[in-house]
């Protein structure tokens, strides 16, 4: 199974690797930023055509009916057309939302339900995860299986946590399923590492081909475009884990192997506000 890990800045002067991770947040963000950007003006551009088609054939139907000239069939013809428009301007409109609902989840850090700093048992988190999203979810098509022990407690970003596995949850249900396949299953799990744990999540779905996979975590990345996904998915939890948890993210699959991801979780003190 092919292996890789997300580079990280290096252990040198507090001081100086401060001033790397801030740089390093700021060009991710700022590339983010400049790919959103992009991808909105996509739909826009297709709705402004779309509105200036849409105001010519109302100045020409409304010529037609001020010298006596519009009959039936010419105004059918003319609804069917407006409708037609309308209905991908909707679409567009949707698309662009669904687009920006996603960069405000990676901007997470910013917003004050993230920045709840608890201390937490880990496996009670994600027992309430996975309660919640089995008691929400209308399908049966993703089951769960943790191996947690208990009273694994670390000061940490809860709704990020939450996030973060729902996150991979989408992704699996978008990516995961290999041809025929009705069910995955995913593993979470938690492993003393260091001074901290390692948290993991693992599916058993087709897995990610070695070309893929060092693309993954890029912002937009996706092989269901046309199925109106934006690809931000597996960017945000990379932002979540980078500037929320000051975490690594490290992920291995291979074709018919599944995929997983796992990052390190350690307490986290709370920012001085002086």
């Amino acid at each position: 199974m092919k292996k890789a890990q997300v580079p990280h800045v290096s252990q040198i002067d507090p001081s100086e690797q401060e001033k790397l991770i801030e740089s390093e947040k700021m060009a991710a963000m700022g590339g983010l930023v400049a790919g959103v950007s992009h991808e909105i003006n996509t739909p826009l551009g297709v709705n402004i055509g779309n509105c200036s088609l849409l105001i010519e054939l109302l100045a020409e139907v409304r010529r037609d009916f001020d010298d006596g000239k519009l009959d039936a069939n010419q105004f059918d013809e003319f609804l069917n057309t407006a409708q037609d428009l309308t209905s991908s301007m909707l679409k567009n409109m949707q698309r662009a939302s669904r687009l920006l609902s996603s960069f405000k989840r990676v901007a997470v850090k910013n917003t004050d339900e993230a920045s709840k700093l608890e201390t937490v048992d880990l496996a009670e988190l994600v027992a309430e995860f996975v309660q919640t999203y089995n008691a929400t979810s209308n399908n049966s098509i993703i089951t769960f299986n943790t191996r947690i022990p208990p009273n694994v407690n670390v000061s940490t970003y809860p709704t990020v946590i939450l996030q973060i596995l729902a996150a991979l949850t989408s992704n699996v249900i978008i990516h995961a399923f290999a041809p025929g396949q009705k069910q995955c299953e995913i593993t979470i799990s938690v492993a003393p590492a260091g001074d901290g744990y390692q948290l993991s999540f693992t599916d058993n779905g087709k897995g990610v081909a070695e070309d893929e996979l060092k693309k993954l975590f890029e912002p937009f990345y996706t092989t269901k475009r046309g199925a109106g996904n934006a690809g931000l998915g597996l960017s945000i939890v990379y932002n979540m884990v980078k500037a929320v948890l000051h975490s690594d993210i490290n992920y291995e699959s291979a074709p018919g192997e599944g995929f997983s991801v796992s990052f390190k979780l350690h307490n986290i003190m709370e920012e001085s506000t002086e």
